[in-house]
């Protein structure tokens, strides 16, 4: 049989088109009416009850539809679920191993170091140079682009160990110095630059910051006795100005400058202590010397005549022979001293036996030891 409305054909049973859903109507032969009505009523009932499987298989391959596309779509988000998943993985895989070969390059991070500090981004130019040196102690390079992302850090004390440290290391790396001298500098830590100049072994930077450098003061007279007096002339080898202490205490800026005329060495022992400061106020070693100058006492003075008898008349004058720069004092029967009587010019003897007695004072107040001559002056016959 085939459907009214499309004319598709249709098995024999069915009630709808399964091509366009028009009902079907089925008409049997009938032996007698009683029978066509029952049999239109079984009919009906068949008709009904096939409608009811037909909706429910209809709606059973609905569902059955909508589970597959339900599950199908399901299935699609999760393979895009895992495409992103995937794809951010290996995203991120390239990206950590980036990373990782990146953190373990010692180029990869000098580079930062000197692109941050360039930039002025001083903290992570440190950070860079310190992963850097972890990754090549050895480099002289890091460790001093370390110091200058401290020193733009305004942390000075933490440069200035870097870089003694680095020149512990590597004590000819001139550049270190020339970083750790600047610093001080800039601090006025000038006995820091002397002590650092002083402790460098390498001759070419010693030339190089020869400028901070203060040669030791040289003096004319060597340490010792002397018994006269002494002029004490002190020399530099190179430009700065002396400055010298004679009280035992350590000279200084503040103390007394050097005189042109040289330093007067009076008797006695003393300490003459000097140092050299120069432009910079580098000061030089002090260096210290002790004079004793113990003057000795003029001998006594020559008198005439000799001790012996006179009369009056005779010539009886006394002389006492003063050598130049001296003063002569005389008196009878005691010892003079500087207060007795000025001689003068020749002194008449007494009458009877009378001691003279004279002593001289050189020019440094030093008076010898009495000359005596014994007079016995008598009248003449």
């Amino acid at each position: 049989m085939k459907c009214s409305n499309c004319g598709a054909p249709i098995e024999e049973g069915r009630l709808f088109c399964m091509n366009c859903g028009q009902e079907v109507q089925w008409v049997p032969d009938y032996d007698s009416f009683g029978s066509f009505i029952e049999q239109q009523e079984k009919l009906k009932k068949e008709k009904e009850e096939a409608l009811r499987r037909e909706r429910l298989r209809a709606a059973q391959a609905a569902e059955a539809a909508r589970k597959r596309k339900k599950k199908k779509q399901k299935r699609m988000l999760i393979a895009a679920g895992a495409t992103v998943v995937i794809v951010a993985a290996a995203i991120g895989g390239v990206s950590w191993i980036s990373y990782q070969r990146n953190y373990n390059s010692f180029d990869y991070q000098m580079e930062r170091a000197k692109s941050a500090y360039s930039g002025g981004e001083y903290q992570d130019s440190y950070q860079y140079a310190q992963r850097a040196s972890e990754l090549n102690s050895d480099s002289d390079d890091a460790r001093l682009l370390m110091a200058e992302a401290l020193e733009g850090l305004d942390q000075n004390d933490d440069a200035c160990k870097v870089l003694e440290n680095l020149i512990a290391d590597s004590p000819d790396n001139g550049e270190a110095y020339g970083q750790l001298i600047r610093i001080y500098s800039g601090q006025g830590d000038t006995a820091a630059i002397k002590d650092l100049l002083d402790s460098c072994e390498n001759d070419d930077i010693r030339n190089e910051y020869s400028a901070y450098i203060s040669s030791a003061p040289v003096f004319s007279l060597p340490e010792g006795s002397y018994d006269s007096k002494q002029t004490l002339r002190i020399y530099t080898k190179g430009s700065g100005t002396i400055y010298y202490t004679t009280d035992g205490s350590e000279p200084t800026q503040e103390s007394t400058p050097y005189p042109s005329g040289g330093i007067a060495l009076e008797e006695g022992t003393t300490t003459v202590k000097a140092v050299v400061i120069n432009e910079k106020g580098i000061a030089s070693d002090v260096v210290s010397n002790t004079y004793s100058v113990e003057l000795a006492r003029p001998d006594p003075p020559q008198i005439a005549p000799s001790s012996g008898d006179y009369t009056t008349a005779m010539d009886t004058s006394i002389y006492v022979i003063v050598p130049d720069g001296c003063t002569a004092y005389y008196a009878f029967d005691e010892r003079p001293t500087v207060n007795s009587t000025e001689y003068t010019g020749p002194v008449p003897m007494k009458r009877g036996s009378h001691v003279f007695y004279a002593i001289i004072q050189d020019e440094n107040g030093k008076v010898s030891s009495a000359a005596t001559a014994t007079y016995n002056l008598t009248e003449a016959e």
